[in-house]
């Protein structure tokens, strides 16, 4: 039987898997990044004590250490406040508020006074500890309502702006005033121990919601705790070596603390804006796929409106015009279909002489006066609806642009390509445009989207597309590899139904591949 199994009136009952196995496993990967910050902490009082040493040997004014050691908790203060307010963090702001108010309060009124510090100074230091306190309280487990909780930290920001701006009013009025001794020791012990005990809860919230600042602030401050421990224990004028190397160690993790999550704090920001212009791209080629969609929508309706119109005129469809042009609306319509999400992508090559008198037919409805010349019958590799879009906006172009010229649809083979050339004998581009083909994008409009889908369709089925004006009319030229299918599929009607002869005198500006 196995283990997992379990024995219920007789019958062997599975029993729940084990997972003790895994659990020390997790709680070894959970205690090894504190393990390794504890060890770093003491190295860094170890550094510390050195450095004391060093400048003690040298008689360095033990001013001049508390100068290094407060502007050093200055800069991790002000690097924490900015990736803190950057990463919009609610905990990670309550700390760097902490750290600035040890900086900017705490320590500037110790380094104030000449000597032993008086008691006003003291009591000054243990109100701004008392609130860094709360802060760090706030940063473990403020309120659930956002509001509430700013509140909350605004109000401990007061108490300690309110604290020291009485203890220095005092100080001024009464400059000989010396407050009891008992009572400025009491502040000094409760602020200090509550700083300490903040810094360890600090330290376990850290370890359990793994996060790195937290950790490392709370080792912080909870060796700044140990430090004043020292301080108040031995009584002595004074800082000792260890007070000192205990503070100059605590100082140094806190740059510990602020540099990395700075850093972390500007990649996260580097990956939200690369995230953002990710977002940006994709809403803008939705908003072309969009504005493709209605473009290519409004094309087939106007040609197809054109072609309803002629068919329903009396014995339209007894003529060989009207066969023709009933067949080429058919087409039109099944490729409406398959745009609106309907039916079957036809995916074989296209006969390109069809493809033309269809659309020939179809434009010729709307008023758009199109002659075909084809030089043999042709196929592209590319499938009928796609070479049909694109010669659609080239027409669509041509009626736009040059309404009431006359438009020559060309298709010829040249060597391993099939040429179809769009050209009128219209005005042309205004005297200072351009002949380039625009780039499609989300501002891509009329004439730009159309040349922009055509270059664009073509070069994915392995043509080219070019574009050029002459001193009479436009000409477009595309072109596509041949193919050579196997099976030709028959034309439902003959060729002839669509004019076929260019008007005498007519020029064309000629383009090359």
């Amino acid at each position: 039987m196995s283990r997992a199994a379990t024995m219920h009136g007789g019958v062997t009952r599975p029993g729940p898997a084990r997972t003790g196995l895994r659990r020390p496993t997790v709680l070894r990967a959970d205690l090894r990044a504190p393990a390794g910050e504890l060890l770093v902490q003491a190295a860094l009082v170890g550094v510390a004590w050195w450095c004391v040493k060093l400048l003690q040997a040298a008689d360095v004014p033990s001013r001049v250490p508390a100068v290094l050691v407060s502007t050093a908790v200055v800069l991790a203060s002000v690097l924490l406040v900015v990736a803190a307010w950057v990463g919009r963090d609610r905990r990670s702001r309550r700390v760097a508020a902490a750290v600035g108010v040890y900086a900017i309060v705490a320590l500037v009124v110790r380094i104030a006074g000449e000597g032993t510090p008086t008691g006003l100074q003291v009591l000054g230091a243990s109100v701004a500890v008392l609130g860094v306190v709360g802060l760090l309280a706030l940063s473990v487990a403020g309120a659930a309502d956002p509001r509430r909780d700013r509140d909350v930290a605004v109000a401990v920001l007061v108490f300690v702006l309110a604290g020291t701006i009485a203890v220095a009013t005092a100080g001024i009025l009464m400059p000989g005033a010396v407050p009891p001794g008992g009572v400025v020791a009491a502040a000094d012990l409760l602020a200090w121990s509550g700083a300490g005990a903040a810094g360890v809860v600090l330290l376990l919230a850290g370890t359990v919601l793994r996060r790195p600042l937290l950790r490392r602030a709370g080792l912080a401050f909870a060796t700044l705790g140990g430090a004043n421990a020292v301080r108040i224990v031995e009584a002595a004028p004074q800082r000792s070596s260890l007070a000192s190397a205990l503070e100059g160690g605590a100082v140094a993790m806190m740059l510990v603390a602020a540099v990395p999550f700075l850093l972390a704090t500007m990649r996260t920001l580097a990956h939200q804006r690369d995230a953002s212009c990710r977002r940006l791209e994709e809403a803008e080629a939705a908003i072309a796929g969009l504005a493709e969609r209605d473009d290519e929508l409004r094309n087939l309706v106007a040609g197809l409106s054109g072609a309803a119109r002629v068919l329903t005129q009396e014995d339209a469809v007894a003529s060989l015009d009207g066969r023709r042009l009933l067949v080429a609306a058919g087409g039109e319509l099944e490729r409406l279909q398959r745009m609106l999400g309907g039916g079957s992508a036809d995916r074989r090559d296209a006969c390109v002489g069809r493809v033309i008198r269809d659309l020939a037919l179809v434009h010729r409805t709307v008023g758009l006066d199109v002659w075909v010349d084809i030089d043999g019958d042709p196929y592209a590799a590319v499938e009928p609806g796609v070479l049909a879009q694109v010669l659609t906006n080239l027409l669509v172009n041509c009626a736009r642009h040059a309404p009431g010229a006359r438009v020559w649809l060309r298709a010829r083979t040249v060597g391993s390509q099939v040429r179809i050339e769009v050209a009128d004998d219209g005005p042309g581009l205004p005297p200072g445009a351009t002949a380039a083909v625009p780039r499609r994008g989300a501002g891509s409009t009329g004439s730009g989207l159309g040349l922009a889908l055509c270059a664009e369709l073509a070069d994915l089925h392995g043509g080219t597309f070019t574009f050029a004006s002459g001193s009479r009319g436009c000409t477009a030229v595309l072109d596509l590899p041949l193919s050579l299918p196997d099976t030709l599929p028959a034309d439902p009607l003959p060729a002839d139904a669509v004019p076929t002869e260019p008007a005498a005198g007519a020029t064309v500006a000629a383009v090359g591949a």
